[in-house]
């Protein structure tokens, strides 16, 4: 313990900060996994081991609580005995994998591996102020920590600001459309932070050495400290902490075809047909909102005029093999029967919302109870497979950012638990955790797939996927999915899928204004597939424009190809998957989850793994065409009121009529925007503005006004009302010829209906920017790619094999992107199938990429059903010895229900002739063996 000692003061002493406990005397109680320190305050410090590798730490101030009411955690503590011991400093506990002091003169703890080497430590004094948020009365917390090394940070969720590694940043966590939050933090250096708190958080280390984790409200400091030898393993302790990842059916990791949305069941109908008559694979057809009846939003009711039959529709794309999603909300439009009797109940939050509907408490187990009974009854009856459950920020009024939405939030009454202060951001894990339940008792032969547009810690445990929200089409925002993908992947929970092709393609900073048919817009949308490729859940969505492969007629033959692509890699995508849920796996993975030592992966944010044997590296930038420019604020200084001043006149209206006048004066550009909190004179729940003034138009030629708005907009150019060119949530107008220096008269109107943010904003698109777009793209068609230390890597298209450690720049034409096969990869593929579940019927391809030795088991099930959770499951382990060219496939261990007992594989050796991209090997290039159960050795 000396040892342990000596280090513990080294750090402390780096690292001093004062302490207000200096003086304070102390008591402690053990207990079986655990210790509990009480001071003379009556503040105190809980560490409880619930795992070998992983221990709570619970901090309270005087008058506070050691305890509180918890959403995520499932498990209880099981160490049985902690080593303990203490001297005249610290008091010690010690497990088979950790070592925690507790400093007993601050209850500060420093955490040490099980060889007494440091990992992380507390610094500092833990922070708690008094906060109450309608009747609920907690604390604001904060807690420091000092880091040391050069160690990577990852995980927290899904968010848009494009970095992949988190050191030196700092991160706001709140739900919002387009961002998504799991307060869990991993680390290179092995270890991992669950931050236990459901308010409003924010992480900081600015300063690359202090990391410091603040949250709005709670009852303490309570966190998880997660210690393994790297991410994997601190993923696999959450997972026991917050529930085992749920494994979604075979046919959720096919292609999914969606829109926004089909009008008809016999629209959805006729598109999957086309598909299936032009023989391109294809497992899910989507329905997303508006099914329903107008003012019965999500009431569980089909409009019987556009849906006569939905139970003949889903019938029928069964009878095809194709698999069903239908678009629920956790909002009950007003006229809906399912409003009424959740009204009367109290089930319901009081604020109106944007779709003149009002969100359900689940918090209220009575209340989830409800809306289950009117889904199954309603719409699970039809037959549909899957529930896409839309808006679990929850959006109320505005959930277009994260200070927005939690601005909203909190000012909303207190729902079953408490206030939203305290409950803003697990909205989505209470809701899912509920129809998860349901689901299993109601459908125990069929699993749950649910996909949500928010998420938190222990979602992973409802076959849930997230996605990322309602993103605009630009190239910056097509590659900050990547790094928002990997590190919700890398935060715990392994699906997660995004809008291929963006959801909107001229809002939300989408610039593709000319719609689905510019050619510009088709390469974006092909690149995006090509991603969409690779990730675990393959998914077309958005508005705008159609989204099904012959609408992007220019390349459309490179869609299909990808597309045959992933259903020829599904024997190893699925396999993966199962992993995901027995073995606690991650599919989609952050460079640094395989290639820790490699300090030059880290910052790497448009690469990753998928699986543990291909790197991807998708292509995010415009090579063919040039994207249109993206609109701008029209600027203070070409404005002037009707009498020469600078800036156009405002007229401010406290209701939405144009009548109660309650601001006059002089803007200085068309430019409100109040996303957290009104200015006094427009507080009431419905206002209108009018401006009215000129624009001096800076140079000649043509000219297109945006407007940014939530609400009814107006303008009135030059004497003319302006018409829509391209409709939306942000329109673009018709286009206008200027003259430099003339003076036009201009008039914008808006008028509120509902509480909540509120903007209008005129934007424009100038001559120059015109000119922009008009110039002919020149961009080489190659991408560079970083190839990581630690392995070679073969080519997929073409079987050359380059040096890890090394930059190389690759050809990447429209038809193809790097992606890049470990050396030593064993590669179970299948022969060309339509349909996911059809791997079952085909002789699977085993593909070697030789060049080092190499181990692959795959995983197979059921494809559907529970039964995996009680060990129904296969391994079939291929060994290849690379020096001697020998593959060696090991004794089948498991079974499931339906397997094959004998199976014939193609084993295929690959170079650069043989074994490139989808295309399945001639048997005279393979050889072919028969596989009983039993080890049989193949020399190639």
């Amino acid at each position: 313990m000396k040892h342990l000692k000596k280090i513990f003061v080294a750090a402390l002493a780096f690292f001093a900060v004062a302490c207000n406990n200096s003086e304070q005397s102390l008591s402690y109680d053990y207990f079986q996994s655990g210790v509990t320190i009480t001071f003379s305050d009556n503040s105190g410090v809980k560490v409880d081991f619930y795992l070998q590798d992983a221990v709570r730490i619970t901090k309270w101030t005087s008058g506070g609580k050691s305890d509180k009411h918890g959403l995520c955690v499932t498990a209880n503590p099981v160490v049985k005995k902690i080593f303990s011991c203490e001297n005249e400093d610290f008091l010690t506990l010690k497990s088979e994998q950790l070592i925690v002091n507790i400093n007993k003169t601050n209850g500060n703890v420093s955490f040490f591996n099980s060889d007494s080497l440091p990992i992380i430590n507390e610094m500092g004094t833990p922070y708690f102020k008094d906060i109450t948020a309608f009747d609920d009365k907690g604390y604001t917390v904060a807690q420091q920590f000092s880091l040391m090394g050069n160690q990577a940070l990852y995980g927290l969720g899904q968010h848009q600001e494009g970095f992949m590694n988190y050191r030196g940043k700092e991160l706001l966590l709140s739900q919002s459309n387009v961002n998504a939050v799991n307060p869990v933090l991993v680390s290179t250096d092995g270890y991992g932070i669950f931050w236990d708190n459901y308010s409003l958080t924010k992480f900081t280390n600015t300063n690359p050495e202090v990391l410091t984790i603040w949250s709005e409200m709670g009852d303490n400091i309570d966190y998880y400290f997660m210690g393994s030898n790297n991410i994997d393993g601190v993923i696999s302790i959450y997972r026991k902490l917050t529930g085992k990842a749920q494994n979604l059916p075979v046919w959720a990791f096919g292609y999914w075809q969606s829109k926004e949305r089909y009008k008809t069941q016999n629209e959805l109908l006729t598109v999957a047909k086309r598909y299936d008559i032009q023989n391109i694979p294809l497992d899910c057809m989507v329905q997303d909102w508006e099914w329903w009846e107008p003012g019965k939003w999500s009431g569980m009711e089909f409009d019987s005029t556009r849906y006569p039959n939905p139970k003949l529709a889903v019938d029928a794309l069964h009878a095809m093999n194709v698999h069903t999603m239908i678009s629920v909300w956790p909002c009950i439009g007003v006229e809906s029967p399912m409003y009424r009797d959740m009204l009367s109940k109290g089930f319901l939050y009081e604020p109106l919302g944007w779709g003149n509907f009002r969100y359900v408490d689940v918090y209220n187990p009575e209340a989830m109870k409800l809306y289950c009974q009117y889904l199954n009854k309603g719409v699970k009856s039809k037959g549909f497979d899957a529930w896409w459950l839309d808006s679990t920020e929850p959006d109320v009024m505005n959930a277009l950012t994260k200070e927005s939405h939690q601005y909203e939030m909190k000012r909303m009454k207190p729902n079953y638990l408490g206030s939203f202060t305290r409950y803003l951001n697990p909205y989505v894990l209470v809701m899912l955790d509920y129809i998860n339940k349901d689901w299993r008792n109601d459908s125990p032969e069929k699993r749950t797939v649910l996909l949500t547009r928010s998420a938190f810690a222990g979602l992973q445990r409802n076959g849930a996927i997230p996605w990322s929200g309602d993103i605009g089409a630009s190239w910056e925002i097509f590659q900050h999915q990547i790094s928002a993908g990997l590190n919700l992947c890398m935060s715990g929970i392994p699906f997660w899928t995004f809008d291929i092709g963006s959801f909107l393609i001229g809002s939300y900073e989408g610039v593709f204004t000319y719609g689905a048919k510019d050619p510009a817009y088709q390469e974006y949308y092909t690149r995006m597939f090509q991603f969409g490729t690779f990730t675990p859940i393959f998914r077309s969505h958005g508005s705008d424009a159609p989204r099904e492969m012959w609408e992007i007629p220019q390349y459309k033959n490179v869609l299909v190809e990808f597309d045959k692509i992933r259903y020829s890699l599904m024997p190893y995508i699925y396999s993966v998957a199962i992993r995901c849920a027995v073995d606690d796996y991650t599919i989609m993975r952050g460079l640094a989850m395989d290639f820790k030592d490699d300090a030059k992966v880290y910052n790497i944010n448009n690469q990753y793994m998928f699986g543990e044997n291909i790197m991807v590296c998708p292509v995010t930038n415009y090579m063919y065409n040039t994207p249109p420019q993206i609109s701008t604020l029209v600027p203070p200084e070409v404005f002037k009121t009707n009498d020469g001043k600078p800036g156009i006149s405002a007229k401010y209206y406290n209701d939405n009529k144009f009548s109660n006048l309650t601001r006059e004066c002089i803007d200085s550009q068309v430019d409100a925007y109040w996303y957290t909190g009104r200015p006094e004179y427009v507080t009431d729940s419905m206002y209108s503005v009018h401006w009215e003034g000129k624009i001096v138009a800076p140079e000649t030629g043509k000219y297109q006004f945006q407007i940014k708005s939530f609400d009814s907009r107006l303008i009135v150019f030059n004497g003319d009302t302006l018409k829509i060119e391209l409709d939306g949530n942000e329109p673009y107008y018709q286009f206008l010829n200027l003259e430099k220096g003339k003076e036009y008269p201009i008039i914008c109107e808006t008028v509120n209906h509902q509480t909540g943010a509120a903007r209008f904003r005129l934007f424009w698109k100038t001559p120059k920017d015109f000119e922009r777009e008009n110039q002919k793209s020149n961009q080489p068609k190659t991408r560079m790619v970083y190839l990581p230390e630690g392995s070679n890597w073969v080519d997929f298209f073409t079987g050359k094999t380059y040096q890890g450690g090394t930059e190389v720049e690759f050809e990447a034409p429209i038809n193809r992107i790097p992606v890049l096969i470990k050396c030593g990869a064993i590669l179970p593929m299948s022969p060309e199938i339509t349909r996911a579940n059809q791997i079952y019927d085909k002789d699977l391809e085993i593909r070697i990429f030789p060049g080092a030795d190499g181990v692959y088991t795959l995983y197979e099930d059921a494809g559907d059903g529970f039964e995996y959770e009680n060990g129904e499951f296969s391994k079939i382990t291929f060994r290849w010895n690379n020096s001697s060219n020998t593959l060696t496939i090991l004794n089948r261990e498991g079974n499931f229900k339906g397997m094959k007992t004998n199976r014939k594989f193609k084993i295929v050796k690959v170079d650069q002739n043989i074994g490139l991209g989808s295309n399945p090997v001639s048997d005279k290039n393979a050889k072919i063996v028969d596989y009983n159960g039993s080890e049989i050795e193949i020399k190639l």
